[in-house]
């Protein structure tokens, strides 16, 4: 076994192949590590198929229990709320991620302003809607709030689990 400083003295003499200090790029591993990862990029849209399923299984198992508790009408509250929350995330997420991708500077101002815009259309739905109409408005407020709390886990733990690259491993 050489010491460092033979090593080094080899590297110095112009031997690579007995250079031993020197960080041995391993280009195939890093090509493994970027076939595994499943970003698109930092504006990727990846998630929103693991949060749909989330949500729609969700609503799903809590639709065929309103369908039995209280009936029509509280399915179709169920079926109206993960709507609302399917499409109040994606909308918010495909805004956010095209802006992003032309100009990363106005993904705040696209953020917020796509906020106060669902925010008005949501409050304009729910002020329309009749409290005593065709859909249980308490098992929409239900099926909102599991939806919100399915899709934030699914949307946190795809964020968790994909391998995301911070630098270029090329």
């Amino acid at each position: 076994m050489r010491s460092r400083r033979e090593a080094g003295t080899a590297a110095a003499a112009g031997d690579p192949a007995r250079d031993t200090t020197a960080p041995q790029l391993r280009l195939a591993e890093t090509a493994r590590a970027a076939d595994r990862s499943r970003t698109g990029g930092v504006w990727s849209l990846g998630h929103l198929r693991t949060c749909w399923v989330v949500l729609l299984v969700l609503e799903a198992v809590l639709a065929v229990v309103a369908g039995l508790v209280a009936g029509g009408r509280a399915v179709l509250g169920v079926t109206l709320g993960a709507a609302v929350v399917g499409l109040f995330f994606t909308v918010s997420a495909v805004v956010i991620a095209r802006v992003g991708r032309r100009s990363p500077r106005l993904v705040m101002l696209a953020a917020l302003g796509t906020y106060v815009v669902k925010v008005v259309a949501l409050g304009v739905v729910l002020a329309v809607l009749p409290r005593d109409g065709a859909v249980d408005t308490r098992w929409l407020a239900g099926a909102v709030g599991l939806g919100v709390f399915g899709w934030l886990g699914a949307h946190m733990r795809y964020v968790w689990t994909t391998k995301i690259f911070y630098v270029d491993p090329g």
